[in-house]
């Protein structure tokens, strides 16, 4: 005998959509628990080149072992350091270019990146297509430092002696349209006076001239020049920031000496293939930032200048874009060209 039927209220059949939509709207959020976490968790499956345009022993090639020694803890995967310079940084970040987009070649950028296509007509790649930003690491202020043998103690006395050798003095770079070079280009023009640029492939190799007295100026990175000025390997005129720095509180800022509203830095920032997927860049922007508000990472690069940001990728973006209109205008003023 079958069994008897129940009769359906009508209070009990309004309530029945309003329980399937209770049972899918539970079992949507279950899925979508299940799924956020892996996207999120998104884990490299070999060693993650970390390539840097540099020459080995600058403030960026620092930055990028110190952070890449944290990062590799955190993703379960060494981050190696490979440096490869030349070109004026086209060498390192064509290899990264020509990287599978899958998150594991990371590229190590600093204002030469967005300023190489003001300078040349033919590029290899497309920073704004080619590349995804991920985060913007860090930033120091430049310094003019002088060999001891120039006879400068200030910026006034530096303009003069340069005036006097009508063109004949020179000053490095570590490379053709850094910010180090446009930086003293546009010193130069602020100024009033002449010298002969000396491109190198890093700042490394133009420190070590610039000791030896084999070039007689640089506008330089803060980190790398700390430690030389201390031992009085080298004179430091003023510092590019718009104040003075922990490390050197004895230089005074170009304002101060004389010459207002001149200021001139390196910042390095992190970006990768475009086409990596999304879950990947943002699991490499969370370990970056991570590494960067570590305390220990924030002292150990307090200690030698470096001011640590982190920033998301979106402000990564939107600083680039301004940066090369910036820059863009430099080389315009300058007429700074590499070919």
């Amino acid at each position: 005998m079958p069994p008897a039927s129940v009769p359906i209220t009508t209070e009990r059949r309004k309530s029945l959509p309003m329980k399937l939509l209770a049972t899918l709207a539970g079992a949507i959020a279950c899925v979508a628990l299940s799924a956020s976490p892996a996207l999120a968790q998104w884990t490299p499956s070999q060693p993650i080149r970390f390539i840097v345009p540099y020459a080995p022993g600058g403030g960026g090639d620092t930055l990028a072992r110190t952070l890449g020694e944290h990062v590799s803890r955190q993703l379960g995967q060494q981050v190696v350091v490979e440096n490869r310079a030349g070109a004026g940084t086209l060498i390192g970040s064509q290899a990264a270019a020509s990287a599978a987009p899958d998150g594991h070649t990371l590229l190590f950028v600093a204002a030469s990146f967005i300023i190489n296509p003001h300078l040349i007509s033919k590029m290899p790649f497309d920073p704004a297509s080619d590349f995804t930003p991920v985060t913007l690491m860090a930033s120091n202020p430049h310094v003019l430092v002088v060999h001891p043998s120039v006879p400068a103690t200030n910026l006034r006395e530096f303009v003069e002696w340069a005036q006097r050798r009508k063109g004949g003095a020179t000053f490095a770079s570590f490379g053709n349209g850094s910010s180090g070079h446009l930086g003293f280009e546009l010193l130069k023009k602020a100024a009033a006076f002449e010298m002969v640029h000396v491109p190198y492939k890093g700042v490394a190799p133009a420190t070590t001239d610039l000791i030896g007295g084999q070039v007689d100026a640089m506008l330089t990175d803060l980190p790398l020049a700390v430690a030389h000025v201390q031992t009085g390997k080298l004179k430091a005129i003023a510092v590019a920031s718009e104040r003075r720095v922990p490390t050197l509180p004895g230089v005074p800022t170009f304002a101060e000496a004389g010459l207002g509203g001149f200021t001139s830095k390196s910042w390095y920032g992190l970006v990768v293939r475009s086409g990596t997927p999304a879950e990947a860049v943002s699991r490499l922007n969370a370990a970056f930032v991570a590494a960067l508000r570590d305390p220990a990472v924030k002292e150990k690069l307090s200690a030698i200048g470096v001011d640590t940001i982190g920033s998301t990728a979106a402000e990564f973006s939107r600083y680039m874009k301004d940066e090369s209109a910036r820059y863009g205008e430099a080389v315009r003023i300058s007429g700074a060209r590499v070919d």
